[in-house]
């Protein structure tokens, strides 16, 4: 298959290099991703400025074609199936991401939104991250094992099935022979406190500093969500769909606006 991978992390991020090295044994790989981090940027796109792009020559990607670009993650999806693949794409990959992107948090996420947008544009589309926490201290082999995990799920999964969806694939951080199976399963609820910490800067001016933790919720236990199973050492693999039309409440709104009258 012809590969385009991508991320929010950066095209130096240690998953992202693992991921493209794990296709590229077995498929043609192209890397477009940020010049820089781009976490949290949701599908945020460049358009009040140019975007700059060059093709690099980094050590530790193996046998792929490797691009950074000035934008985010969905800049890198229309540049990378654009203009450098010529839309010869079978299959857009969008992380390893540093840290998970379960429950709520999809929303605001840029390696889930790059395969949204993938996925908007026609091209069958996963995003992949990993858990960190309770993962130790060797990060390189952690990628690389979910890496090699990652190769043989997509391997055995039927891509052309991807129209209109993608599937959000997270990792536990324990990919071994710990790892307690596969589940698939919507995604849950991410509860944060409110709490930003204020602080003042060296010239008086005041910023603030979210610092609120994520919160237990006994939705995720009693749904069987991302969050539970991930939790309990499953690789989760949730559909998601970049349209978001509420399509089963739209007879009921039409109930309810047909009767409205306007006054103009």
């Amino acid at each position: 298959m012809k590969i385009l991978i991508t991320n929010d992390d950066g095209v130096y991020a240690p998953g992202i290099v693992a991921l493209a090295n794990a296709f590229a044994t077995q498929h043609e790989v192209t890397v477009v991703a940020p010049d820089q981090e781009r976490s949290a940027c949701g599908r945020s796109m460049t358009i009040d400025k140019p975007l700059s792009m060059r093709k690099l020559e980094i050590a530790e990607y193996k046998n792929c074609e490797v691009y950074s670009t000035s934008g985010t993650p969905t800049d890198c999806v229309k540049l990378g199936t654009f203009e450098i693949m010529k839309r010869d794409v079978d299959l857009v990959l969008s992380g390893i991401n540093l840290g998970t992107n379960v429950g709520t948090d999809i929303a605001y996420s840029g390696t889930v939104n790059a395969a949204m947008e993938g996925s908007a544009l026609g091209y069958p589309s996963i995003a992949l991250s990993q858990k960190l926490t309770g993962a130790g201290d060797n990060m390189k082999e952690l990628y690389e094992r979910a890496a090699a995990c990652a190769l043989q799920i997509i391997g055995q999964l039927e891509i052309k099935v991807l129209v209109d969806y993608i599937y959000n694939i997270n990792f536990p951080a324990c990919i071994n022979k710990e790892v307690a199976g596969i589940k698939v399963c919507p995604h849950g609820i991410c509860n944060y406190g409110d709490d930003y910490e204020k602080r003042t800067d060296p010239f008086g001016r005041i910023y603030y500093w979210p610092s609120g933790k994520m919160e237990e919720s006994s939705y995720n236990k009693e749904n069987g969500t991302d969050i539970h199973w991930l939790g309990q050492g499953f690789v989760t693999i949730t559909p998601l769909t970049w349209n978001t039309t509420a399509t089963d409440k739209i007879d009921d709104a039409k109930c309810r606006i047909d009767k409205l009258k306007l006054h103009i």
